[in-house]
């Protein structure tokens, strides 16, 4: 047996089913993934139900925004601008979601999402690729970072 054989049949002894590369068990994985999704969901839904308390709790503090526009923004800038929009955009829809476990408490979501206007106004409609980066502190999942590219 050559040396490279036994060196993967000895990894594939050891290896648990229950455990990605990343140190993360499958799990929790699943949970991570369900619990970002589903807060990624609700952030798409501040658009239709104006919930700015739901952004002030999953925003952190120290998040920093970055626009198609190349503008760069912290949290309440950004939720204010939340706020603006309201009146113009009558619907946001998101596709395409996926989430990568980096750690247990680090994660970064993708997707796209499509903003259209009840008529023109300071918000910009079309397609937008986005980056959300996601850290869990002191138990509970926290958005410090989100970046978007204008697709159309």
């Amino acid at each position: 047996m050559s040396l490279t054989a036994l060196a993967l049949a000895l990894l594939a002894s050891t290896a648990s089913p229950s455990t990605t590369v990343d140190g993360v068990s499958e799990p929790v994985r699943r949970e991570i993934v369900a619990a970002l999704s589903r807060l990624e969901e609700q952030w798409i839904g501040v658009y239709t139900n104006h919930d700015l308390s739901l952004l002030q709790q999953i925003i952190a503090d120290d998040f920093v925004a970055t626009l198609a526009d190349g503008e760069m923004r912290g949290k309440q800038p950004h939720i204010a601008a939340y706020k603006a929009d309201f009146e113009s955009i009558a619907a946001v829809t998101s596709s395409e979601i996926e989430v990568h476990v980096y750690q247990a408490d680090a994660a970064v979501v993708t997707g796209l999402y499509t903003a259209t206007l009840r008529e023109p106004k300071e918000a910009a409609p079309g397609r937008y690729r986005f980056t959300d980066t996601w850290l869990k502190r002191g138990g509970v999942w926290r958005c410090v970072a989100t970046h978007e590219n204008k697709l159309d």
